[in-house]
């Protein structure tokens, strides 16, 4: 015997059917993430065509531009229509009003706690049911029939595994796809882009020695209201266009009331708006190709992630795995060794603090010079620094660096290395370059010194940038200049000894 109680039962929702007017559900096939809070989804299967129409859900979040439905070879499309419709759902049977809808020409018992005993059981076919009244009809096995109110009973049993879903009348938004040819069937697929789905790269430097790091890269998705089940997911490094990141392709239903509201998603910063739809990306998404078993953290022979390269785009695939909604998944990426070298640097201002004034002293800074020298570009992320033993140096960032490429990661304030920063004015004459017709400019000449004292127990290679306020004219210890967008500057890289005290000089002048 199969016993229904009167209690909640949760039963998951299965596809939605109608006779011969059904949506049909095309299943998330891969997924690629960036950084910036959109994904990439391809979804495809197979679909029943009936008088060369199919319908399948409406694009919902899709971007601007980014939606594209396709089909076999078998059609074409002619034309597709994105509306809400009435459809007939399958809802799960949660309450004994639905079970009793659901158990129509079987033939079941029905048990209460009437006042009559001859009331607390009722047994034969369920003939008909009315649930806005309640009230059902039952042919009882002395051939009469009964019709009564089903309030009078709290639960009921049946003889066979009962129907646990139920068909109700749904307002829908829905995609109907009408094609060139009629066909029984046809493999259908769309590619979008879509909000809710984001990654974010961390990264644990752990010193090996004074020249080399291991570098371990683990990724943090953050997945939204969508479920992704059995899914191959790759994430995404790059800085692509993003032109309508914040705009609703016009196929979503709320497309104009986003738009209406001036509505934008917040991308927290962590790259630019959108992504520029391109044929290698799509290329990518529409081979199908298998992208390996799931990574578990115990697997020591797999210390990196496949990755592909698609035009200025890098592709870590990740493998298949489950992206519950309002999740948030954790994946190892890499795990590789990695040359860094030790520099401090100190950029010092146009005008310098004085040699008392500790409050705004020149501060210098540690930082490591790390090159690139595995097979894929590092992005943008935080980095816990450990030393030797495993102890925390720094919570710093690695910023981008491409193969081959370095960067510095900075990881505190060098306090046993001081800079002080002097200049005077050294000459002032008269130019040959006029002023007006009868005065001529003053050339005036600047000679700047500075100090740098390491306090450390060790030798330290430092960068010195010093902001000039005029034309460069020479400068000690194979100084160089440069302009910068805003001033001229000199800048050194020098050595400085253990317990011992540096100093540079430079020199350069001005028109008055």
């Amino acid at each position: 015997m199969y016993k229904i109680i009167l209690t909640t039962v949760l039963i998951s929702i299965s596809s939605l059917a109608f006779t011969q007017k059904k949506v049909q559900t095309l299943q998330p096939a891969r997924l690629g993430i960036f950084k910036n809070g959109t994904c990439f989804v391809k979804r495809e299967g197979m679909v029943s065509v009936a008088e060369k129409n199919f319908y399948i859900k409406a694009p919902d979040k899709v971007l601007m531009g980014t939606y594209w439905v396709m089909t076999g070879k078998e059609s074409s499309i002619h034309s597709i229509v994105i509306k809400t419709d009435t459809f007939k759902v399958t809802h799960a049977a949660k309450s004994l009003s639905d079970f009793l809808e659901t158990s129509i020409g079987q033939n079941i018992t029905l048990y209460g706690n009437a006042v009559n005993t001859d009331l607390r059981k009722l047994s034969g076919k369920l003939l008909a049911y009315d649930k806005e009244t309640m009230m059902l009809k039952m042919a009882v096995t002395t051939g009469k029939t009964i019709i009564t109110d089903a309030r009078d009973f709290d639960w009921f049993e049946t003889g066979a595994n009962p129907n646990q879903t139920i068909l109700v009348d749904s307002i829908i938004p829905v995609a109907k796809v009408k094609l060139n040819k009629p066909v029984d069937n046809i493999l259908a697929s769309t590619i979008s882009l879509e909000r809710g789905t984001q990654w974010f790269p961390s990264y644990l430097f752990t010193i090996i020695n004074d020249k080399e790091a291991k570098l371990e890269l683990k990724a943090t998705i953050a997945n939204g209201e969508t479920e992704y089940r059995n899914m191959p997911v790759d994430i995404i490094i790059g800085s692509p266009e993003m032109f309508y990141g914040n705009t609703l392709d016009p196929a979503c239903i709320d497309y104009l009331t986003e738009s209406l509201s001036d509505s934008r998603y917040d991308n927290n910063g962590l790259a630019s708006n959108a992504v520029q739809y391109n044929l290698s990306t799509a290329a990518y998404f529409s081979t199908g190709a298998d992208a390996g078993n799931s990574y578990t953290w115990e697997d020591k022979e797999e210390q990196q992630k496949d990755g592909q390269k698609l035009e200025d785009l890098y592709y870590y695939q990740l493998g298949v795995l489950d992206l519950e909604k309002n999740s948030r998944t954790i994946v190892p990426v890499m795990s590789i060794n990695i040359a860094y070298t030790e520099i401090y640097t100190v950029d010092i201002p146009l005008i310098a603090p004085s040699a008392d004034d500790d409050e705004h002293s020149i501060q210098a800074y540690h930082s490591y010079l790390i090159t690139n020298n595995s097979n894929a570009p590092l992005t943008t992320g935080a980095a816990l620094v450990l030393n030797q033993t495993g102890q925390p140096l720094s919570q710093a960032q690695l910023t981008y660096t491409p193969v081959k490429g370095s960067s510095e990661m900075q990881l505190s304030k060098a306090i046993d290395v001081q800079v002080k920063n002097e200049e005077e004015e050294t000459s002032r004459e008269k130019s040959t370059i006029k002023k007006t017709s009868s005065l001529y400019y003053e050339k005036v000449t600047t000679t700047g010194t500075v100090t740098i004292t390491n306090y450390k127990d060790k030798k330290v290679k430092i960068r010195i940038t010093k902001l000039i306020g005029g034309t460069f004219s020479t400068a000690s210890n194979n100084g160089k200049a440069r302009k910068n967008r805003t001033a001229n500057e000199v800048y050194w890289e020098v050595e400085v000894e253990a317990g011992a005290k540096l100093n540079v000089s430079y020199e350069y002048y001005l028109l008055k």
